[in-house]
C-alpha cells in the first residue's frame, strides 16, 4: 500500500523526545514497570488473540500475569482463555460499583498456571458502563499492578470511553496493533491526536505490531515516516484461530509452531519481562 501520501504525526506526538532517546526510555521502563497496553488500529487485528498467546507464554516463564479485558461491551478474553463467563454483575462491574470490594474477588483463575484475567460479564447491560468514573478505572489498574508481575490490557479503540483513554494513560508501555489495512495509519494518527488533546502523552504508544500479516503489498515504510517504531510482525496463521475456537491457546497446543509467529511473539516476550 503506497498511495503517495505520507502522514506526519510528529506534532501530535508533541511530547516525544528525539527518537533514539524515546526508545531507550521505553526499553528501560519495560524493566521497571509492569502495565502494558495493546490497542487495535483497525478491524481484523485479532489483538485479543495476540494478547492471550503472549500472556500464556509469559506465564510459562514463571511470571504471574493478569490480562485486563477493557473491552467491556464485547468481552472475549474469557473465551480465548477457556474460562466460564462471569455472572451478570460480577467480575469487573462489582469492583466498579463498590470500592470496598476486594479486587482479588473479581479476578478469574484460568487453567494456565500463573495466568489470570479481569473481565466484565457478557450479560452486563451496556448502559452500566456509560458513566464510569476515571478514578474507578485507575483504581482497578493500580490494584492489578500491585498484585501481578505483569498486567496486559486489551484496550478498545473507543477513545472517548474511560476504559480506553484511562488504560492508555495508566500503561507504562503501549503497542498499537496494525493489520494490512489502509486505514491503520490514519486511525493511529487520529488516536494520537485525541490523546494529546486531553493531555495524555503518547510517546509510550509509539510502538507498532503488525499482526495477521498475509504478505500483501503493504508499505510498512509509513511507520517510520510517522516517526513510529515497528516492534514485530506476526503472520496470519490459521491454526491460531482454529485453536481459539476450541478455547485452546496456540503457543501451548501447537506441536509445530509457525517459525515466524514464534519469532514474533518471542520478541514481544523479551520486551515485556
Amino acid at each position: 500500500m503506497d498511495d503517495g501520501r505520507k502522514l506526519d504525526i510528529r506534532e501530535q506526538l508533541g511530547k516525544l523526545s528525539p527518537k533514539e532517546r524515546i526508545f531507550e526510555e521505553l526499553d528501560r521502563a519495560s524493566l521497571q514497570e509492569n502495565i502494558y497496553g495493546f490497542i487495535p488500529a483497525s478491524d481484523c487485528t485479532d489483538t485479543s488473540l495476540l494478547i492471550v498467546n503472549l500472556g500464556v507464554m509469559l506465564a510459562e516463564k514463571g511470571k504471574s500475569v493478569c490480562i485486563f479485558d477493557a473491552k467491556v461491551f464485547y468481552p472475549s478474553i474469557y473465551k480465548l482463555a477457556d474460562c466460564d463467563a462471569n455472572p451478570k454483575g460480577k467480575g469487573l462491574l462489582q469492583i466498579i460499583k463498590s470500592d470496598k470490594t476486594d479486587v482479588r474477588d473479581a479476578v478469574t483463575n484460568t487453567r494456565y498456571k500463573n495466568l489470570y484475567i479481569m473481565t466484565s460479564s457478557p450479560s452486563d447491560p451496556m448502559e452500566e458502563y456509560f458513566d464510569i468514573r476515571e478514578e474507578d478505572v485507575e483504581r482497578i489498574i493500580a490494584s492489578l499492578k500491585d498484585m501481578f508481575d505483569i498486567v496486559l490490557i486489551d484496550i478498545p479503540n473507543l477513545p472517548p470511553l474511560e476504559f480506553c483513554y484511562v488504560s492508555m494513560k495508566c500503561s507504562n508501555m503501549g503497542f498499537v496493533v496494525w493489520s494490512e489495512r489502509i486505514e491503520c495509519p490514519q486511525n493511529t494518527s487520529r488516536l494520537m491526536h485525541f490523546m494529546n488533546s486531553i493531555g495524555i502523552g503518547t510517546s509510550k504508544f509509539a510502538n507498532i505490531i503488525v499482526n495477521n500479516e498475509a504478505g500483501l503489498n503493504y508499505d510498512l515504510k509509513i511507520i517510520e515516516d510517522m516517526n513510529l517504531r515497528l516492534i514485530t510482525r506476526l503472520p496470519f496463521v490459521p491454526s491460531v484461530v482454529d485453536y481459539s475456537l476450541e478455547g485452546k491457546v496456540y503457543v501451548t497446543k501447537s506441536v509445530l509452531m509457525d517459525r515466524r509467529y514464534s519469532k514474533g511473539i518471542n520478541i514481544l516476550a523479551s520486551i515485556i519481562k
